[in-house]
């Protein structure tokens, strides 16, 4: 059997857990760990969260507020295992945090650089007046009313195994991104002064709501180039790509371009 690292604080410290993933670095014999990460870092995370989560009707009637706390193990591959509640809120909230932990992807732990199976814990908080205030003003990618039915299988697709592909619902489609990108992006402060410009490359799913998840710059400019890609993609809504007829989980890889532009007086 594998050995499986710990990848956060023991269950007799949880109470003093702040941030919702709690990485740590064990230098014990001479070795550095690093935690399992998520795709796209805690931020990216919590933003996923808090789109797609189904309340339970029956728990928000009740004004329920707190967490549910998951325990696993992502492998050296960056799968995840024996996904199960640590600390349990309510049945139905259990059940709503497991679907969601299900769908985070992860970068595997690192012993000395080298992958590891490693244990790791995910909060999945829940409270009923947020949510409340959060959906008073609607969805905000509602579905659409013509849309083919939800594949249940979490699996995520590429682009090559798809009937059609996810776009998003903006002016020309997956060929209007640059556009978009030009007109709603702010060139970072930094980066600007630094003179940085050239491509950050972006990768993400697209989830069967149409909502965006598990974003990541796979290459970064620095200057805070990468966040406010990150930033302009999260703010579009998508039309989920389609396999047999029905909404699947796909991932999908966009170049955005961050340019100066030198004015003439």
């Amino acid at each position: 059997m594998p050995q499986i690292y710990a990848g956060v604080l023991r269950s007799s410290l949880i109470a003093g857990i702040i941030a919702m993933l709690v990485p740590v670095a064990d230098t014990a014999l001479g070795q550095t760990f690093i935690a399992c990460e998520p795709y796209g870092g805690k931020g990216d995370v919590k933003a996923f969260l808090e789109n797609e989560l189904r309340f339970p009707p029956e728990d928000l009637a009740r004004d329920v507020k707190g967490e549910s706390v998951l325990i696993f193990t992502v492998t050296r591959e960056g799968k995840v295992t024996d996904l199960r509640v640590w600390r349990s809120l309510t049945p139905e909230c259990d059940r709503e945090a497991l679907r969601l932990a299900a769908l985070v992807r992860w970068h595997p732990g690192l012993m000395s650089g080298v992958p590891v199976d490693a244990e790791h814990y995910l909060k999945v908080p829940f409270n009923a007046r947020r949510y409340h205030k959060q959906h008073a003003a609607g969805v905000r990618c509602p579905a659409e009313a013509d849309r083919p039915p939800a594949d249940p299988d979490p699996g995520i697709h590429s682009y090559t195994d798809l009937d059609t592909n996810a776009a998003p619902i903006i002016p020309g489609g997956l060929a209007g991104i640059d556009r978009y990108f030009a007109e709603n992006m702010t060139y970072p402060p930094d980066a600007a002064k630094r003179d940085i410009q050239g491509v950050v490359e972006l990768e993400f799913v697209v989830e069967r709501s149409g909502n965006v998840s598990n974003l990541w710059a796979v290459r970064d400019l620095g200057g805070g180039c990468g966040e406010e890609a990150k930033k302009v993609i999260r703010s579009i809504c998508w039309t989920p790509a389609v396999k047999n007829g029905l909404r699947v989980r796909s991932v999908l890889r966009v170049t955005l371009t961050f340019k100066l532009v030198t004015r003439t007086h």
